[in-house]
């Protein structure tokens, strides 16, 4: 388990902040060969740069949203393997009408 981010609402990146993160949620769970990622705040784009450099590259990701605040999503658009055409990335969230957190 890897922690890329941690601090809500607002990111604080920066020397006060790296002994904990200041990246917004974002948590790597790895099972072997399979990768399951607990949301996608501002994190998320770290976490991709190191997916890239990892040798064999992974191909196929399980992405879990457990809510669509912005701290949570706001480092989707940045996450680089998005946007490979080899890549398979699995989203789960909430279905709509369902407001239980």
């Amino acid at each position: 388990m890897t922690f890329w981010g941690t601090r809500g609402s607002i990111p604080t990146p920066g020397s006060g902040t790296q002994v904990y993160g200041g990246n917004t949620p974002c948590v790597e769970i790895r099972f072997g060969n399979t990768i399951f990622i607990c949301d996608a705040g501002s994190g998320i784009r770290q976490l991709g740069k190191d997916l890239a450099r990892r040798n064999p590259r992974p191909k196929t990701l399980h992405l879990i949203v457990s809510h669509t605040h912005w701290d949570h999503i706001q480092g989707f658009p940045f996450f680089k393997p998005l946007y490979r055409p080899d890549m398979q990335i699995h989203v789960y969230g909430q279905r709509a009408g369902d407001n239980r957190i």
